[in-house]
This record gives structure tokens, sequence and C-alpha cells, in this order.
């Protein structure tokens, strides 16, 4: 058995590494996610590392993206996105990030850099879909300067 706050501290090679992940897939759901989330919690590049390899469900995966909305930085939020992309899928992740347009322009804000590199190989559709976003958000916040680099609020 593996222990959450161990891992996000030590360093491990491949090999431990891949007996990890193996020991956690067979793990159930909620304990994934828990030992999941406590690296997350512990050691964030960690945790969004391990997020990638775990293969959670998606309202597990859709609650950590939520948390890398709020709590990563404008560098760190592109490791969140990365994290969960894969299991949502593209379109979701677009569509998480802007439903937060109204209620928390920050965490939108955060992505607008990234989310052209991270969908550059996507549909023709998607990539208009995240020019759309980068017009409306300018447009509700045409001077958008936040005072902190996390949170939901500027």
């Amino acid at each position: 058995m593996f222990d959450p706050i161990e891992y996000a501290d030590e360093r491990m090679d491949l090999k431990q590494e891949n007996e990890l992940v193996k020991w956690l897939r067979q793990l159930e759901e909620e304990q994934k996610f828990t030992f999941v989330w406590r690296v997350l919690n512990a050691n964030t590049w960690k945790g969004c590392q391990l997020t990638k390899r775990s293969q959670l469900k998606p309202i597990f995966l859709e609650v950590i993206l939520e948390k890398g909305l709020v709590y990563g930085d404008a560098s760190t939020v592109e490791w969140w996105i990365k994290a969960v992309l894969q299991g949502l899928g593209h379109k979701r992740v677009l569509e998480i990030i802007k439903a937060h347009m109204d209620i928390a322009p920050l965490c939108v804000y955060k992505t607008l850099y990234w989310l052209p590199w991270l969908y550059r190989n996507q549909s023709k559709k998607l990539k208009n879909e995240i020019l759309a976003l980068q017009v409306e958000f300018n447009q509700k916040y045409p001077n958008y300067q936040p005072r902190r680099s996390i949170g939901t609020h500027a």
C-alpha cells in the first residue's frame, strides 16, 4: 500500500511509479480519487501527473479541474487542464471553463493564454470556440487587470 503524502514528497523511479499506478487503478473509484486528491494538495505537479495516469471517472476529473481553475495560478493552470484533458475531452473542458465567465472571470482569464496552445491540433470548430471565448471575455471585461493570481475574482 502507498501513502499519498510520502508519494508527494519522495522521488520515484519509473518502475516505482508504474507499480503505484497499477495499484491505484485497482482501487475503488472513491479511494482512487481520495489518494490523487491528497497528492494534489501536497504536491500539485506530481498530483497533476498522477491524475493523467490514474483513469479517474469524469465526475472526479471535473472536481480536479474546478480546483485547478480556482487555485492554479496563470502558469500552473496549464498543469491542471492537461491533467484532465484526455479523460474529459477538449469540448467538456472548454464548457467547464466557459461556465466561469460570469461568476469567476479570473478562472477564465488564467486559461486564455494556454487554450490556443492546448487546442492547437483540434478541430476548427473548437478553435473557433476558443476565439469566441476570448472575444466574449474581452467584451465583458475590456480592461481586465487582476490583482490576484489565484481565486475566482480579481
